[in-house]
């Protein structure tokens, strides 16, 4: 019998799909934690079809593959890792998050697509999923996600930073998609 597969969940804005508007990420953050004293870990939901609608636009600016989206082809259809793309999108994403992955190429190949139908808060709703999927390793752009599952989860939880969070301390961090493969290569050997 076979050595088990290494169980590898991938989140998509960010991670799959490179956002170059990521970097707006952690100010935002910042303002939120200042005036609203909010947990970074509340996200918003947008509730009416305007709002959806926005969100949709918003999202559109995951325009283009990650770097490393090439090497990741390789590695899953080597079958060395079973690969999974765990994505808080909400339900009124599914269609653009379906196109996105079809005009990529990226609609085959992984073993499971995992979308947040139900709109649950990100965080747990990745949460759940990860445990559900036994997953070995899991990557996130979102530092308050990763952070969370890091506290809650005994996972490997990787983080991609950006430009201008990068010296923000976190033993598992990478500058992009490309840099979490060669560290997932080295662990398959």
């Amino acid at each position: 019998m076979g050595e088990k597969k290494i169980r590898v969940g991938f989140d998509f804005d960010g991670v799959i799909a490179y956002n170059p508007f990521r970097i707006f990420r952690y100010p935002t953050t910042l303002i939120k934690k200042y005036f609203k004293h909010e947990s970074s870990t509340k996200f918003y939901y947008p509730k009416t079809k305007i709002e959806q609608l926005i969100w949709i636009l918003i999202h559109e600016t995951s325009f283009f593959p990650a770097v490393g989206i090439d090497d990741l082809h390789k590695l899953i259809h080597q079958e060395n890792i079973e690969a999974y793309i765990i994505t808080s999108r909400y339900a009124c994403l599914e269609n653009t998050f379906f196109r996105w992955l079809k005009r990529h190429k990226l609609d085959k190949g992984f073993k499971g697509y995992y979308l947040n139908k139900k709109n649950e808060q990100p965080h747990i709703f990745k949460e759940r999923m990860i445990k559900e999927l036994s997953i070995d390793y899991f990557i996130d752009d979102n530092l308050d996600i990763v952070e969370h599952l890091n506290r809650q989860l005994k996972v490997e939880i990787h983080w991609i930073y950006n430009i201008v969070d990068r010296f923000h301390p976190y033993s598992q961090k990478h500058p992009h998609l490309l840099s979490f493969i060669k560290y997932i290569e080295s662990r398959i050997k």
